[in-house]
């Protein structure tokens, strides 16, 4: 009697390297994509946190009966407090008004609502002596200064962020396309 030899069951080695390689394709894929929803976190994490730090000196400003100010360059953003017996403009470097460093650049454009009977605080150019006033000024009475502020990363496309406040309610933060 003649033993016939069955086929053995298995992957051959073509088979499973295909496999492999479909496998290491869709894992690059999905950690691709994991990378610029973490980089979006990253940034809306960081508008929030600004948002809430201009609230807080907002109530600062109140609770204290002076004026505060945010100060919104290439640097970054700055807070600062009136000291009205000297008459100068004090940077608050204690947390959590600490300029918080951002991992990517950020541009930041920012639009003030025109006060009428006011200074046009984008256009002022203080003398040597005087201390600049800030892009966005925190009053003791709980009002601020009507303002728009985007933000965006300068190393990639995405919708901006937009921190915004008409003078009277809290700052509010929003997309940019949801406008």
């Amino acid at each position: 009697m003649h033993k016939y030899r069955t086929p053995t069951a298995g992957f051959t080695l073509v088979e499973i390297l295909v496999v492999v390689l479909v496998v290491s394709i869709l894992m690059g894929v999905v950690v691709g994509s994991f990378t610029g929803v973490d980089r979006e976190q990253t940034l809306r994490g960081y508008c929030e946190r600004l948002a809430l730090k201009i609230e807080h000196a907002r109530d600062k400003a109140l609770q204290a009966n002076r004026e505060w100010g945010v100060y919104i360059d290439e640097d970054g953003v700055r807070f600062a407090e009136f000291d009205e017996i000297n008459g100068e403009w004090i940077q608050r470097v204690e947390k959590p008004f600490a300029a918080e460093d951002y991992v990517e650049g950020l541009r930041f454009e920012l639009e003030i609502e025109e006060i009428p009977g006011a200074l046009a605080l984008n256009n002022q150019q203080p003398d040597e002596d005087e201390d600049e006033i800030p892009n966005i000024v925190l009053f003791s009475s709980g009002e601020t200064t009507p303002f728009t502020l985007s933000v965006e990363p300068e190393d990639w496309e995405t919708t901006p962020w937009l921190l915004r406040s008409d003078g009277f309610t809290r700052t509010s933060l929003e997309r940019g396309d949801e406008v």
